[in-house]
């Protein structure tokens, strides 16, 4: 099975796992670090190898860049979107990560809360441009005889 987050620890009993820097403990049911306890998370069905219907993208806010179903778009620093590994995710103030649905960014500590729980947030990862990208030497030139170019 798959784990409903990145990076995680899958449990000895197959059906379960952790967040990363968590350890699995069986007998309690729960992710134990240190003196944290968590609740641990099922794994989900993996899909099957075979064909299926083309992965569906999400086109960002700003209609420049997308994402794949089931991730979220975030802002990064430079303007531009990246994709949150997480659906409906939200988008952290330092541009770079993101937290699970229903959860609020630390980033001095860098975290996702929700109450008392603390979890690992996510890297954002970069999203595909919804159109293909002009090189600086390609935009507002003519060609001219010879290989050179002028501006247009």
């Amino acid at each position: 099975g798959c784990c409903p987050m990145p990076k995680a620890v899958c449990c000895s009993d197959k059906v379960h796992c952790c967040p990363t820097g968590y350890t699995c403990d069986v007998a309690e049911g729960k992710c134990n670090k240190g003196s944290l306890s968590l609740p641990w998370k099922v794994k989900q069905p993996a899909l099957n190898a075979q064909p299926k219907e083309e992965v569906k993208d999400i086109t960002c806010p700003d209609g420049e860049f997308s994402c794949p179903d089931g991730t979220t778009c975030c802002k990064l620093s430079t303007g531009d979107y990246g994709c949150c590994p997480l659906p409906q995710a939200v988008c952290c103030d330092d541009h770079v990560h993101c937290c699970p649905k229903d959860t609020t960014c630390d980033t001095a500590a860098g975290k996702c809360n929700s109450g008392s729980l603390s979890v690992p947030w996510a890297l954002k990862l970069p999203a595909k441009p919804t159109k293909p990208i002009l090189k600086k030497e390609d935009v507002g030139s003519v060609p001219c005889p010879g290989g050179s170019s002028c501006p247009d």
